[in-house]
This record gives structure tokens, C-alpha cells and sequence, in this order.
């Protein structure tokens, strides 16, 4: 019998047999099917601009607990308003100690390690912005993250990127916890977790060696390409833990990167591979400032240029090096400003780079750097350009 198309329809859907099973007789997908879609793919795009390509995967409610997933092992007894992002502190605080922090809180200010500063800092900027911050839902609420906050939430994201990687050495998360090694180790673990959210297997190189060696090796799962590592951090003094004392802001910005760092890195070079150099710059940021004319950026250049003058074409050391202002910490409780960074992919180096794509979004990932995804949300904020 002939069904009108204005007539409801038979499966009992309510709807318009035009608007329901008259539809997908014809091979139509319905639009609401279609929208979800278009919801997907237009995260997962969002999502690679900020240089994540791995899975996070979005926590679900079982018997009143919220359960979350991170790399094999699931978390099953979380309370109903714990979002990601004070999943992933959660995480932090469980692999650096519970004892640790507790230690660290009976400490002067001034023996006191960043970490620990930045975690009883996030604890007031959470009392300063509850009550007046956008809501989400009666319980999770939004706010523009200040200096501290921002550097522990990277932390944090860092840490449980490499915790869902299963790449996490001990000797790593030791370093992080002494005050002298710090900095070094806080950029180290900064760079291996942008490359495993890129979607590579990181294998760190021995510490105990006595040779010359780069940080880690990266195999980008997809291309199957490899990229050998190295990170430094500019230390200034007082600074993170740096003896000596903190000078002016002006003569911060104007301070010239030292060749002594970019040589220092280069002499990691396993000779056998591609290589790329990541160094840090440490200095206030300035938003102000386009990323061309800022100081920094144009001594980094001059640097990589006068090093290729004297190099034979195609025997130069490097495929990449990028420079970074990660640098949160100077700006304490003010709102933190978007992280800087410049990209320099070498035209002729000895051993050629991976695929050209890879790093469009290495370089989306440092632009990005900061960004935590709100995977369990459905507003997310704009990304840096």
C-alpha cells in the first residue's frame, strides 16, 4: 500500500513518513545524523591545530562516579564534578607524592619548590574566581588561568600525556622534583609530551651514559619518520630556583641568547638520523610584540644563520630548530599570556626531515602549548593563531 508523504509515518516515529523512513529508503541521513558528524570532525580538526593527535578519551558516569581513562589503566571512583582538568592535577599530585607536596607546604617560601608554590597558588585562584566565574554547569565554571595556574596545568597535561604514552622515566620525575634540576627536566618533559601528542613513540636516551646523546628519539607512529631530540632551557639568575637575583625586566628582554646553549645542543647530535634542537628562551613575554620583532627571535635567527655561513651545504647538523617562551612563571598572578615560538626547518641539512606536514604541526603544537582540552565540556576555547 502507497504510503503519502505527509502521512505519519509507519515505524512509528511520530514523524512525517517524508521526514523519516521515506528519507533513508532513499539512502538519506538525517540531518541531526549529519550535525554530530560535522561536530566530530570539526574537533578532531580543532584538535590537531593545537598539535593533539592521540585519543583522550572522554570520561563517562557509572553509579554516580565519574570514570576516566588514561593510557592502560581506568579511574573509576571519580566524584561527579571532577572534570579533566582537575583530573589531570589529581594525577599529577598522585605521581609526584601526596607526601611530597605535604613536605614541601611545612617549607619557607624561599626553600620551596615551584611546583609546590604553583599548586597552593592554583588554590586561591580557585577561591578568587568560583564565585564569579562563567558557569558551565551547576558545577564546573571557567575562568582565564593567571601565571601559576597556567604553569601547573601544563604540567599537569605534560605529565599525563607521557603517563597515557607509558613514557614516563623515573629518573625523569626525579629530576623534576629536585629544585637544582628543575628547569632542564620541566622543559624535557614539556617537548617529549608535545611529541606524544603528536602521536610518536618516545624512547629516551640513557642519563647515565658519559657520551655525548639528545634527550629522546621520536617515531612518528603514522609516517613511521624519525627525529632524534634535544631541549635546553635558558637559565637566568633568580630564576626558577637559579642562584642570584632576578634583573630588571628591560635588561630580561634585552639579554642576548648565549651561543654557548645553541652549541651545547648541537653537540647532542647522534650523527645518524634527522635532529632538531628546542630551546628555550626564558624571558618575559610581550605580547605586544610582533613575533619577528621581538629581540629574542631575531638574535635566535642570527644564530641559526651565522652557524649555516659556516657550514658546507647539506652537511648541516640539523633538519629544525625552534625556539620557545614557555615562560609563564614571570607573570605569577597575573592572566597568563599565550606561550611564544619560532620554527627554523633547515632547506638542505645531512639527513632529511620527516614529512613536511609533521612539522606544521609541531609548530601548531608549540604555538598552541598551554592549551588543555576540555574534553568532558562542550564550550572550548578559541586557540592561539
Amino acid at each position: 500500500m502507497k504510503i503519502g508523504r505527509n502521512e505519519d509515518c509507519p515505524c512509528g516515529s511520530g514523524k512525517k513518513y517524508k521526514k523519516c523512513c521515506l528519507n533513508k529508503e532513499n539512502g538519506y541521513v538525517p540531518e541531526e545524523v549529519m550535525k554530530y558528524f560535522r561536530k566530530v570532525r570539526a574537533r578532531q580538526e580543532y584538535l590537531k591545530r593545537a598539535g593533539i593527535l592521540v585519543n583522550y578519551v572522554k570520561p563517562t558516569m557509572y553509579k554516580g562516579r565519574k570514570v576516566f581513562a588514561l593510557g592502560n589503566k581506568i579511574y573509576p571512583n571519580c566524584p561527579p564534578n571532577t572534570t579533566f582538568h582537575t583530573f589531570l592535577i589529581q594525577i599529577l599530585k598522585e605521581i609526584i607524592g601526596f607526601n611530597w607536596f605535604r613536605e614541601q607546604a611545612k617549607l619557607s617560601l624561599d626553600k620551596r619548590h615551584f611546583i609546590s608554590i604553583c599548586f597552593e597558588k592554583f588554590g586561591e585562584w580557585i577561591v578568587k574566581n568560583e564565585k564569579t566565574a562563567e558557569r558551565v554547569s551547576e558545577s564546573i565554571w571557567m575562568a582565564k588561568p593567571d601565571g601559576y595556574t597556567k604553569s601547573f596545568f601544563s604540567l599537569a597535561f605534560d605529565v599525563c600525556s607521557l603517563i597515557h604514552k607509558q613514557k614516563l622515566p623515573s629518573s625523569l620525575l626525579n629530576r623534576l622534583k629536585d629544585r637544582e634540576q628543575y628547569q632542564g627536566a620541566r622543559y624535557e618533559i614539556a617537548i617529549a609530551a608535545i611529541f606524544s601528542r603528536l602521536d610518536c613513540d618516545i624512547q629516551f636516551t640513557d642519563e647515565k651514559s658519559k657520551s655525548k646523546h639528545c634527550e629522546f628519539v621520536a617515531r612518528h607512529r603514522t609516517t613511521n619518520s624519525v627525529l632524534a631530540v634535544e631541549a635546553k632551557s635558558k637559565h637566568r639568575p633568580g630564576v626558577l630556583h637559579q642562584i642570584g637575583f632576578l634583573s630588571p625586566i628591560d635588561k630580561l628582554l634585552s639579554a642576548r641568547m648565549t651561543k654557548r646553549l645553541f652549541n651545547n645542543a648541537l653537540e647532542q647530535n647522534p650523527k645518524d638520523v634527522p635532529f632538531a634542537v628546542f630551546i628555550d628562551v626564558n624571558s618575559p613575554m610581550t605580547p605586544d610584540i610582533p613575533i619577528n620583532d621581538k629581540p629574542w627571535v631575531k638574535d635566535a635567527r642570527k644564530l641559526v644563520s651565522h652557524k649555516l655561513d659556516s657550514v658546507p651545504p647539506q652537511e648541516y647538523p640539523l633538519s629544525a630548530v625552534f625556539f620557545t617562551n614557555f615562560s609563564y612563571h614571570y607573570q605569577t598572578e597575573k592572566e597568563a599570556e599565550q606561550g611564544e615560538s619560532t620554527g627554523i626547518v633547515i632547506s638542505h641539512p645531512k639527513f632529511p626531515p620527516p614529512n613536511p606536514e609533521f612539522f606544521e604541526y609541531l609548530q601548531g603544537a608549540l604555538n598552541n602549548y598551554g592549551f588543555v582540552p576540555p574534553i568532558d565540556i562542550e564550550q572550548w576555547p578559541e586557540l592561539a593563531d
